[in-house]
């Protein structure tokens, strides 16, 4: 993708920024609007939970949220001037363990290069924002400059790798070509949001815990933070992410948890901080940013803590750690193309500057026969990043590992926009040499099929 990086403050934002709180937050503050009992409060075990433990943690957690939920709707009746400030302390799930993030803290001040990436889906990307600038990734690499950085904030570097419609599993694929090579190194400090686009993901959790543990493993002790989006229906996946970061100590901040209470008395309306459905207004960008930025604050402000290891075992697997993408610019893979020569122009677009997604595809010529893309590789887990059109040019494919048939794979649906859909090919514990081919099904020999990406562990 083009680079996109932040070389000093970006352009002034027509949204204008809540100054946020440096108090660290009491257990009072960690408390949600929403009610949910803070990290260090919650009891979730990290690993293999028992329908008995699930239950009784799923009591403890509605008991609290009627407790917490009342009294936070009470400070906001008995406190009008303040909802907002309110609304975004509550947004602050956990400060986790904060020696990475005051590190980079202290470079920015010290005026030394930081490297901030964001990665997630079409919020992240922007989506909802009137331009890019008020997305919330871009209104936090400015606010960071502003509030942390020495002199004109020429020190802070940023990209964005957020894209549309993806879940994680196509975020732990392409981290390495959108982030480390869009910032010519590693990033020292991640956002990581995917709580909205990681339903029925193909991996479980895992490719999200991938990301987690491939940021924290860097050489340069990045630091990493969890932002939980919210659609309109007040639905996400931190519920289901919320023991991960916990399991790793990690800063969390849920912008479910800060916005509830308020639309429900009236204090914010649906329309104000939602464009659509799915996606936040600028003044949801800006609400958003506000509420990653009181996290910082409140890590700020406190001592600094001994830096948390990373732990001995993962919460689900490490199986999708370090994975590759293979594109057709990849050396080192034997690859035939067969039929798979063309490459499609028309794939997502990044939504601010009209550039292909995945540009180095396969597209399936529907003219030269039926003859198959065969790969070989050693590797234990992989999964196929495929086009899904809504063109009835495009049909159905057959994917085949050692000969057996494992997917089959609609190249078309009538709600395709020509994005990602990212399917599991192979998931094993131990790498092992395989063949991968993909062909047509049988009646769809004169139709197209475009293999966008592939990524594999070994």
């Amino acid at each position: 993708m083009r680079k996109r990086i932040l070389t000093g403050i970006l352009t002034v934002m027509l949204a204008v920024m809540c100054a946020c709180g440096s108090q660290k937050a009491t257990e009072d503050d960690m408390e949600t609007a929403t009610g949910e009992s803070s990290i260090e409060e919650t009891d979730v075990t990290e690993n293999d939970t028992t329908s008995s433990d699930a239950q009784e943690t799923e009591n403890a957690i509605e008991a609290d949220t009627e407790a917490s939920e009342q009294e936070s709707s009470e400070e906001m009746q008995e406190e009008d001037n303040s909802w907002y400030d309110r609304m975004v302390k509550n947004s602050v799930k956990s400060t986790g363990n904060n020696y990475r993030i005051k590190k980079v803290i202290e470079k920015a001040r010290n005026g030394e290069d930081v490297y901030i990436a964001t990665i997630g889906g079409s919020v992240t990307e922007g989506a909802g924002a009137t331009i890019k600038q008020q997305g919330y990734a871009y209104q936090f690499a400015k606010a960071f400059a502003e509030t942390y950085a020495a002199g004109d904030g020429s020190n802070i570097h940023f990209v964005n790798a957020g894209l549309g419609g993806t879940p994680s599993s196509l975020g732990v694929i392409r981290y390495d070509e959108d982030v480390e090579a869009e910032l010519g190194t590693q990033a020292d400090l991640i956002l990581i949001e995917f709580s909205v686009n990681d339903y029925m993901e193909v991996t479980g959790g895992r490719a999200y815990e991938a990301l987690i543990y491939d940021a924290l493993s860097q050489d340069n002790e990045a630091a990493v933070m969890l932002v939980f989006a919210v659609f309109e229906s007040k639905w996400n996946m931190q519920n289901d992410y919320i023991p991960m970061g916990k399991h790793y100590d990690l800063p969390m901040v849920s912008i479910k948890n800060a916005i509830e209470v308020p639309v429900t008395f009236g204090y914010l309306t649906d329309e104000e901080f939602f464009a659509d459905e799915y996606h936040p207004t600028t003044y949801g960008h800006t609400i958003m940013t506000d509420c990653i930025m009181k996290l910082l604050a409140d890590i700020d402000a406190e001592e600094l803590e001994e830096k948390n290891p990373i732990p001995d075992a993962p919460y689900k697997s490490w199986n999708f750690a370090d994975m590759k993408m293979i594109t057709r610019k990849t050396e080192g893979i034997s690859i035939k193309e067969g039929s798979f020569t063309l490459t499609d122009n028309e794939v997502q677009n990044i939504w601010w500057d009209n550039t292909n997604s995945f540009p180095d595809n396969w597209k399936r010529d529907s003219s030269a026969g039926n003859d198959s893309f065969v790969m070989e590789l050693t590797c234990k887990n992989l999964l196929l990043n495929c086009k899904n059109s809504g063109s009835s040019d495009f049909g159905t494919a057959e994917v085949y590992v050692d000969g057996k048939l494992v997917q089959t794979i609609e190249g078309r649906t009538d709600g395709g926009w020509n994005n990602s859909n990212v399917v599991m090919i192979i998931d094993e514990e131990k790498a092992t040499k395989h063949k991968v081919e993909i062909r047509m099904a049988k009646g769809q020999e004169d139709k197209s099929f475009t293999i966008l990406a592939i990524g594999y562990t070994q």
